[in-house]
């Protein structure tokens, strides 16, 4: 009986805490919300009716927070290949890029998978003119188009990759979506 008691009392105290966390994320959810319009709640309750979506939703939100917050950064698009340079949510230049597909990198005897970048990644290093390290082991660099284009990385032109090495910075945030 001792047992019994003690599983019972377990399962309640673990039943509250769950429910306290899900009020906790409705919570969250509402205030999100409180800050969209009516056109953005639209979209994001269309987006979130198929899980395939949520993560759409999520970089929409983060890019949005970009543009509201303020400073500079980075957006690119995956899907149609095209680089933002934004500040205040207003674009400072506009280049198309060709992103690198999930794949396999060669180190020493074994090989390593790449994905294709997604979400938030940060300049870490600038190196020279040709290329751009960020978070996460993806690079932005400038190459042959003939060539193809490096597993988990991004290539751009040699014309807009200098027009904005200037403004790129360790740290600068980089949303892939």
């Amino acid at each position: 009986m001792r047992v019994l008691f003690w599983s019972f009392t377990a399962s309640l105290a673990a039943a509250a805490a769950l429910a306290w966390r899900a009020a906790e994320y409705r919570r969250e959810t509402r205030a999100l919300r409180a800050g969209m319009s009516g056109l953005e709640k639209m979209k994001a309750d269309l987006a979130l009716a198929s899980d395939a979506k949520r993560l759409q939703v999520m970089m929409s939100l983060a890019v949005r927070q970009a543009r509201t917050a303020g400073g500079l950064y980075l957006a690119i698009a995956v899907d149609s290949g095209v680089l933002h340079l934004e500040q205040h949510g207003a674009v400072l230049r506009t280049a198309t890029v060709e992103v690198g597909a999930d794949g396999w990198q060669r180190a020493a005897d074994d090989s390593i998978p790449i994905a294709s970048p997604r979400g938030l990644r940060r300049v870490e290093e600038v190196r020279g003119d040709s290329e751009v390290v960020l978070s996460g082991g993806a690079m932005l660099y400038r190459g042959d188009a003939a060539a193809s284009v490096r597993a988990g990385s991004v290539r751009i032109g040699t014309v807009d990759l200098k027009s904005i090495l200037p403004n790129l910075k360790a740290g600068l945030p980089v949303y892939f979506y």
